[in-house]
């Protein structure tokens, strides 16, 4: 991932001063190379420390490595690869450095796990579903929105799980603001991207799977739902103590 990307997958997880220490990195990327660790330190009033941490979280091995990377991309210095491999690498960078804990926690504690979708990307959330109910016996799929509607608030402890690569379907925004607004845990999952659904969330997942179109009909690959939301059964599996077993 870019160094935007890693920012936006980040981006739930980051104080306010690493929100402030970001976009100076974003205001002065050409002159990346010529920023000290003190420097920034000192201007920010914490310590070298704070900065280093920031590195980490946005997965780098350190500020050199954050600097030499954003370099590069200024540069165009970027390894060659075709549009399949690039996806797949962000993909597993996005899984690799996802925090799932919280995540866990709530699912584990929830009364009710509650999935919905719209569009093609119900395919895939049906299969997610499918296999979250094998563990728990308390996830559930609702194919209309008026079937979420009814549930919204009856019990604090539900959690509610938007899928959509997109996060800009208004009926799931609306959705979204409803389940806010009776204080009930919202888990979205989008594209890799600043987008109003996400925003609403309490907890944000990503993968990287752009729009894609073949004569305005939507071709745009599921696949990474699959790829993180497998990852994330298989942690949730672990959590609960239930093995999976090859037949």
């Amino acid at each position: 991932m870019n160094f935007e990307e890693r920012v936006i997958s980040q981006s739930i997880n980051l104080t306010d001063l690493e929100d402030k220490i970001v976009k100076y990195f974003f205001k002065n990327k050409e002159h990346i190379s010529d920023l000290k660790i003190t420097y920034l330190a000192h201007k920010f009033y914490t310590y070298p420390n704070t900065i280093t941490r920031l590195c980490h979280k946005l997965g780098y091995t350190g500020f050199s490595d954050l600097k030499s990377s954003i370099k590069n991309e200024n540069l165009g210095n970027i390894k060659t690869e075709d549009y399949e491999q690039k996806e797949l690498r962000i993909n597993l960078e996005l899984i690799n450095q996802m925090k799932s804990d919280k995540v866990l926690d709530k699912l584990v504690n929830a009364k009710k796990i509650n999935f919905y979708s719209m569009g093609q990307t119900t395919y895939a959330t049906r299969l997610v579903v499918g296999n979250f109910y094998a563990l728990d016996y308390k996830s559930f799929f609702y194919d209309y929105p008026n079937d979420l509607t009814h549930i919204i608030g009856r019990e604090n402890d539900d959690v509610f799980f938007l899928i959509s690569l997109s996060g800009n379907k208004k009926q799931l925004i609306e959705l979204a603001k409803e389940i806010k607004s009776h204080g009930n845990f919202l888990i979205t999952l989008t594209h890799l991207s600043i987008n109003p659904l996400a925003k609403l969330a309490d907890e944000r997942l990503y993968c990287y799977s752009p729009d894609k179109r073949v004569d305005d009909y939507n071709v745009t690959d599921k696949t990474p739902i699959l790829l993180v939301m497998n990852d994330l059964f298989k942690k949730y599996a672990e959590k609960l103590n239930k093995k999976i077993t090859s037949v």
